[in-house]
């Protein structure tokens, strides 16, 4: 599965349509044929802050304070671009294998997520 969509990729990851707290602006997703569950998703969105931070607190995500490289097993899109306005969080950040990475600028309301599993 393969795309480039944010709408088809936002539904590929969760399941679910997006719900209306948040703005799909951009999003690719790439699952392997593989028989075990590999994917990489790329998202901006636009969210409420609350969607966001519900998001985290769901997932148990921490902030990433070692602030590793992160993307260095992947190639980001011309679009995925974050700064220092943006508040980086982690599922595990100690963990080397898992890179997947969650930011939002609390200002403007805009978030990333890259997610990779088993890739």
């Amino acid at each position: 599965m393969k795309t480039k969509n944010a709408k088809k990729a936002f539904k590929y990851w969760s399941g679910n349509e997006p719900p209306e707290e948040i703005e799909l602006i951009e999003g690719e997703y790439y699952q392997s044929p593989h028989f075990s569950l590999e994917y990489e998703l790329f998202l901006k969105l636009k969210s409420n802050n609350r969607w966001f931070f519900e998001f985290v607190e769901y997932n148990k995500l921490e902030i990433d304070t070692i602030n590793n490289d992160w993307s260095q097993w992947t190639t980001l899109p011309n679009w995925f671009k974050t700064d220092e306005s943006y508040i980086i969080y982690a599922k595990d950040q100690n963990n080397e294998f898992d890179s997947s990475r969650y930011f939002i600028n609390p200002e403007s309301g805009i978030c990333y997520i890259y997610e990779s599993v088993g890739m």
